[in-house]
Parts: structure tokens; C-alpha cells; sequence
């Protein structure tokens, strides 16, 4: 059955694990129970960020990883931030959890997630997954935006603050922000929900993004600035029609 499933990734048709789709000529498939064990523990020894996706796509919670026990085939997350949304996905009959390894995105699926104690705290628990699909980080073509005409990005701070950035590029997977303030603390793995790009005409596209990276540059007038890439924690219509007007624009 693996060598099966290996050969239909080297190939490159298309394929599919739990509910999620991938493109099979991108990602290779890792089934090694020691290997994903192993790279569990590392994901609890670095406090690495793991989102969840949940509710057919459209929700995030990011977590980490707090222990994994082969004995009893269970891996330990951390609750998200609000109550409302970890009861949501405990209903959910799968979720997906995704995170970035080096080069690779990473993902997996788990038909069932429970409520647990875990050294005295309630924590996700999910068995430990039978296979984790690996793909190239940059699946998506990244469509450079000029900056003559490229729109504001509203971002709503965790701390009740909005910041503003330029959109400087974008893909199907998410976007470039450049201009946002040097000392504002941007954590990776942090979901922000009901940013907005502002167009013109006032009109604008609502997203919730997700921080995948970070880095601090001097922009042209001298002054540093943070340059932000996201993920799409959602992707409205609207999303995907602005990145159609600037592939064919551009």
C-alpha cells in the first residue's frame, strides 16, 4: 500500500489524504511512525506554532504541541485563545493541522479530536497521525504588486491597535506587507482576523491571515520597517478576483 501511494506522489497525479486534496507532483508522503514521532517531539522541544483548520477551512486556531506518548498513541495540543472557538472543533468530525518544516509545509488530517487533562490542564488529543503529507513551501505562483498601485492592508493587532501596510505581493496562498512599524511585536503562527485591503472606490476585501514569517528592513526613506508575510486563515471571493486583476494586469 505505500509503495502504491509513493508511486501515485512520483508520478504526479493528483491525490488525496482525509478531505484535502494536494498536488501529488509537489509533495512526497511521509509514513514512517518513528520519523513523525520524532518530528512531533522536535515540534514540542521548539514551541513551534501549528495551526487548525476547522469548519471546512474557514476557521484557524493556532496551537503547539505539548507532548506526544507513543504507549497510548496520543499527541497534546494547547488550547487556543478563546473558548468559543475550541468548542467549535471539538464538534468537528476532522480537522487538519498544518505547519512549516524548513522548506516544507506540512500537513495532516485527524478524523477525531477530544477534550483531555494533560499535566493538570485541559488540552487537545488526537491519536498520532499515520501519515504527514510534506510539500513545497511555495505552491503558489507569488505575483509581485508595483508599488504605484498597491493597496493599504489594514492589520488588526492583537492589543486593539490597527496598522497599516502596503500590499507588496500576493498568491493564491496568501500575501506580502511591507511599511508595517519596526517595534510592533509580530509573533509567526499568530492569527488576525477581519484585516482589510483597501481598493480604490472604497471598496475593500476583509481577510483573516495568518503571520508565517517576519523581518525587519530600512525602506527607501530611511527609516525600518517590518516586512510580513501571511497565509490566508480564509480566502473570500473577493481575495481571488484582486489577485486575478493584478496577474492580468501586471
Amino acid at each position: 500500500m505505500h509503495n502504491q501511494e509513493n508511486a501515485m506522489m512520483n508520478t504526479g497525479q493528483a491525490t488525496q489524504h482525509g478531505r484535502y486534496n494536494l498536488d501529488a507532483g509537489r509533495s512526497r508522503l511521509l509514513w514512517s511512525r518513528h520519523q513523525i514521532i520524532m518530528m512531533l517531539r522536535r515540534f514540542v522541544r521548539e514551541d513551534r506554532p501549528v495551526s487548525v483548520h476547522y469548519d471546512d477551512e474557514d476557521k484557524v486556531i493556532v496551537t503547539r504541541a505539548l507532548g506526544v506518548d507513543p504507549d497510548r498513541d496520543r499527541v497534546y495540543f494547547q488550547y487556543g485563545d478563546h473558548k468559543a472557538n475550541n468548542t467549535q472543533l471539538l464538534r468537528c468530525p476532522e480537522v487538519r493541522f498544518s505547519f512549516e518544516d524548513g522548506s516544507a509545509k506540512s500537513q495532516f488530517s485527524s478524523p477525531r479530536i477530544r477534550d483531555v487533562l494533560f499535566e493538570g490542564r485541559p488540552v487537545f488529543q488526537i491519536p498520532i497521525p499515520d501519515r504527514i503529507v510534506q510539500a513545497d513551501r511555495r505552491l503558489h505562483q507569488r505575483v509581485k504588486v508595483p508599488e504605484v498601485s498597491a493597496p493599504v492592508v489594514v492589520v488588526n493587532l492583537p492589543d486593539g491597535r490597527k496598522a497599516e501596510g502596503r500590499l507588496s505581493d500576493m498568491s493564491a496562498g496568501g500575501i506580502g506587507v511591507i511599511g508595517l512599524a519596526a517595534d510592533l511585536k509580530i509573533r509567526p503562527g499568530t492569527v488576525i482576523r477581519n484585516c482589510l485591503i483597501l481598493l480604490d472606490g472604497n471598496e475593500r476585501v476583509v481577510v483573516d491571515l495568518e503571520i508565517r514569517h517576519a523581518r525587519v528592513a530600512m525602506g527607501l526613506e530611511g527609516r525600518l520597517m517590518h516586512h510580513v508575510g501571511f497565509s490566508l486563515a480564509s480566502r473570500p471571493k473577493e481575495f481571488s478576483e484582486l489577485l486575478k486583476a493584478f496577474t492580468v494586469e501586471f
